[in-house]
């Protein structure tokens, strides 16, 4: 993924926003929306057949993806085209891109839907913006090279990763002011927040561990050592597990929130990526994004055995949520 900043970002909305279906998750199954690096477009794959049914085409080298079924959108991050466009849910096409003067890598929505937050690589900054109309909300400054970014479940509070300052930047999530900097290890590029609250997460990629802190608090509540060049995060919806892509080792490490522990490893395919928990009716199952062999692996969420493979477009990393839970799929309590 090539960070460089664009040379002429365009300060306007680029498409309108007329949508002609109301996606819900009462009349749809769950969907994957893939993002494809190398092909500039989004696999949007249906969980229950596992081929997909959609391939719309976004700006250059498609990054982060924030999928909210509340906004019934799916957000996604062109850093090399300076630009995030919107798909809708329910028409699974492309209806929007907005411009950001800037370098957009991590994207998130707020759990209501109301808000989207983009981290501006190369300006060092978070900003928001409507999911309705798009319109900018405000920014704030972060730490140096943000890029992965979290909501915690009550959306008051939204989590960047700064990869090259070692950090997190905590901001309140209606004033977009930074309440605190929380530590990290060495170089943070994803972070992600249990679904209980319990527990905020940062994949460091050149520590080879996971930083696990107390959103509460801001405390370092331990280092778990992982795989090479750790990248996509992704819990149980119980917030008990959380399981991490290692990038450069080829595998996928659990770990067990109450002990705090490493649970197991378990290979995956070249250059594992995005990773997301879908629940299911049989246990849950893990979606691997294999950036290196153009496809998704499915895994069994409780043994890591390999169920599918399912080929996508080229270089997909899909950093982020890039699930749409159906009513197939309606995740569990937190507790």
């Amino acid at each position: 993924m090539s960070l460089a900043r664009p040379q002429s970002p365009v300060p306007r909305l680029i498409a309108g926003l007329a949508l002609g279906f109301a996606w819900t998750a009462a009349a749809a199954g769950t969907l994957a929306f893939i993002t494809n690096q190398g092909s500039h477009d989004v696999s949007v794959i249906d969980a229950a057949t596992l081929k997909a049914s959609a391939r719309p085409v976004v700006g250059r080298s498609p990054a982060g993806i924030a999928v909210s079924a509340a906004a019934g959108k799916a957000f996604v991050s062109n850093p090399d085209s300076a630009t995030v466009s919107v798909i809708d849910l329910a028409s699974r096409a492309t209806v929007a891109t907005l411009p950001i003067d800037g370098t957009p890598v991590g994207v998130a929505v707020s759990p209501d839907g109301d808000r989207l937050y983009v981290a501006d690589w190369t300006g060092n900054r978070l900003l928001a913006y409507a999911t309705d109309d798009l319109a900018p909300l405000g920014s704030v400054a972060v730490g140096t090279a943000p890029a992965g970014v979290a909501v915690a479940p009550d959306g008051a509070t939204v989590f960047v990763a700064n990869r090259d300052d070692d950090n997190l930047s905590a901001i309140d999530a209606r004033r977009l002011v930074v309440t605190a900097t929380l530590p990290a290890g060495r170089h943070p590029f994803a972070v992600g927040m249990s679904p209980s609250g319990h527990h905020l997460l940062a994949a460091n990629v050149y520590g080879d561990d996971v930083s696990v802190i107390d959103p509460a608090t801001g405390r370092l509540l331990a280092t778990l050592p992982v795989g090479m060049a750790p990248y996509g995060i992704a819990f149980d919806p119980e917030g008990r597990r959380a399981f991490v892509t290692n990038q450069q080792a080829e595998s996928l490490t659990v770990l067990d929130l109450e002990r705090l522990a490493v649970a197991a490893t378990w290979p995956t395919a070249e250059y594992p990526e995005g990773i997301a928990y879908e629940p299911a009716g049989n246990g849950g199952r893990l979606w691997v994004v294999s950036w290196m062999e153009d496809r998704v692996q499915l895994h069994d969420a409780a043994s890591g055995k390999t169920l599918a493979s399912v080929p996508v477009g080229r270089n997909p990393r899909a950093f982020g949520a890039f699930l749409a839970l159906g009513a197939d799929n309606e995740p569990a309590v937190p507790r």
